[in-house]
């Protein structure tokens, strides 16, 4: 009797393991399938993972179907194929959330704009039912409407009018109680950059939101082994959005060498005094070129000081750089002035000579903060590309990525619009992977001097600009070429 029971607990055994062992092929295979399509691991590595989850499942098999395997063994085997199961289960888990994050952050499909209704603080209008029926002033900001126009019409069907002289339009709206002006988010951001009593004097009814499709640009370059350039835009907007329209207040230039493994990083003051591309006339702040033209108008601007291409760009809202910094357990930024400030834009934000430990609030103050330098935004420069420097290394450490790799994809996702596509991204990590070598780091920022002057953005009146030291661009160019082994004409 004993001894039947022993065999049908050795049958039960076996079945058990046998479905176990059908269960680890299928987890294996899906396992394979994540890996390949997240495509980031050399062919060797790839390959060499193939030949490790065969031989596991063949001597698993081997062990199973053979009917005089012992039952402890079974047992054993059996423990160590659930402990498997279950890391491969968490890699899929992991490899799926970093596939999904891929594809719906990396190459831009899509552009943003954000349109403020914007009224007199003191007039009667408070609600868009309020609004009904009245004449409709619109600052035509782009040559073709019409998208924007259907989607006026789910908010308003009102007459309107355009108008193209933005800054006489936001000037006036400051006085008349009867006007309904609908201007891009970038050109309201802008006249609060420009005139800290506008938010007090006016009111935002209501958003329009217009979304259109990007076609997508083939660069033609191979990222692993071409030189190229980045432009990092740091956009100043009081939203969630992304908007395309918007104060380009962080202006860094990355050259990246994957041949020499050089890294060169440029930052360009916001308020640099220069010639916007295609524009005639007055100079404006280069901060200014996100609120006319977008992205495009910032890198064209960028590429003739600089007399470089820039084909990739990187957009992100400074919303972000909290939820990032937090995910990532908070920095060690270190101040190297030897006086203690509080952050101008944040003031619950000290800083004390030497290392300071904060969270992303105060990282971002520190970003920010130009008016605690006597150099101003130059020194503001010097401190994002701290800033960034350290979460590089922070987000690249091993322990980060294994104890924070949710918490960054979530702090990141949504918050970043970039035309670098996914193949190029995965590339790069399989380069990386491949040879585990280092990058040098430099940087070669560009100065100059404080002035008022007009600008092309609003020529009746003085605004702080800075003249542009062009020893210092002269300076940045050459080494620019170095790094992307280029030569000026």
């Amino acid at each position: 009797m004993a001894k039947e029971k022993s065999k049908h607990k050795k049958k039960i055994l076996s079945k058990f393991s046998l479905g176990l062992w059908i269960l680890s092929i299928i987890l294996m295979t899906v396992l394979g399938y994540f890996i390949f399509q997240a495509n980031v691991l050399p062919f060797k590595y790839f390959i060499a993972i193939v030949i490790i989850f065969v031989l596991v499942l063949a001597i698993h098999g081997l062990l199973v179907l053979k009917k005089r395997t012992k039952s402890w063994v079974l047992i054993f085997v059996n423990i160590i194929t659930i402990a498997f199961m279950s890391v491969e289960a968490f890699a899929i888990f992991k490899i799926n959330d970093t596939l999904t994050f891929l594809r719906n952050n990396l190459g831009a499909y899509f552009e943003t704009n954000v349109y403020n209704i914007v009224v007199n603080k003191e007039s009667d209008y408070d609600t868009l039912e309020s609004l009904q029926g009245h004449k409709l002033t619109i600052y035509k900001d782009m040559d073709d409407m019409s998208e924007f126009e259907k989607s006026l019409k789910f908010k308003l069907d009102n007459e309107y009018e355009y108008q193209e002289n933005v800054a006489e339009l936001l000037e006036n709206i400051k006085e008349d109680k009867e006007m309904i002006l609908i201007v891009n988010s970038g050109n309201y951001d802008a006249m609060l950059d420009m005139d800290k009593d506008f938010e007090g004097q006016v009111k935002i009814i209501d958003t329009i939101i217009v979304t259109t499709q990007i076609e997508q640009q083939n660069t033609g370059i191979n990222v692993t082994k071409d030189p190229f350039v980045v432009y990092l835009s740091g956009i100043d907007t009081r939203s969630n959005y992304l908007p395309s329209r918007s104060l380009s207040d962080v202006n860094m230039i990355i050259a990246i060498n994957p041949e020499t493994r050089r890294i060169l990083m440029v930052h360009i003051p916001r308020d640099y005094y220069v010639k916007l591309h295609g524009t005639e006339g007055l100079n404006d702040k280069l901060t200014h070129a996100g609120t006319i033209g977008g992205i495009e108008l910032s890198m064209s601007t960028i590429s003739d000081l600089l007399e470089i291409e820039l084909p990739y760009y990187v957009r992100v809202n400074f919303n972000s750089v909290v939820n990032l910094v937090d995910a990532i357990g908070g920095l060690s930024i270190n101040s190297d002035v030897n006086y203690s400030f509080n952050c101008y834009t944040d003031r619950g934000c000290t800083f004390h000579p030497g290392i300071n430990n904060v969270g992303g609030r105060c990282a971002l103050a520190f970003a920010r903060e130009r008016y605690a330098y006597e150099s101003g935004d130059r020194h503001r420069g010097e401190n994002q590309e701290q800033i960034i420097q350290l979460i590089i290394d922070k987000v690249t450490s091993s322990s980060t990525l294994i104890n924070n790799y949710s918490e960054i994809l979530k702090a990141l996702d949504g918050t970043f619009q970039t035309n670098i596509t996914e193949d190029e991204i995965t590339s790069l990590v399989k380069m990386q992977i491949n040879d585990m070598r280092g990058w040098d780091i430099e940087t070669a920022n560009v100065t100059g001097t404080g002035a008022s002057m007009p600008t092309y953005s609003y020529p009746n009146q003085n605004l702080y600009v800075m003249n542009p030291d062009m020893e210092s661009v002269k300076v940045a160019v050459s080494k620019l070429d170095e790094v992307l082994g280029t030569t000026n004409e």
